[in-house]
């Protein structure tokens, strides 16, 4: 999966353009990062069978959705419009 995001200039609220794009930059990153996480954690549920581990795994994913949640949250309060692109 891929994030492919852009800044509504329309709403742009933050006089700062250096301050903007590094807030944007360290966003992408982020994203990047944990749908990769989320991606891989789905892959290892196919690769184990311990109770243990499938609940680590479970408490995991929990843990990136919600950092997930939270960062797609703060891109909208900035007004950074993100599509996701899943490519196989």
């Amino acid at each position: 999966m891929k994030l492919f995001c852009t800044k509504d200039v329309k709403k742009n609220k933050y006089s700062n353009a250096d301050e903007e794009n590094f807030f944007r930059k360290q966003l992408f990153e982020e994203l990047d990062f944990v749908t990769e996480r989320l991606s891989r954690i789905r892959e290892s549920y196919d690769m184990t069978d311990e109770p243990e581990l499938v609940d680590a795994l479970i408490y995991e994913e929990l843990a990136m959705r919600a950092r997930y949640d939270y960062l797609i949250r703060t891109a909208k309060e900035r007004s950074v419009k993100c599509k996701l692109s899943v490519s196989d």
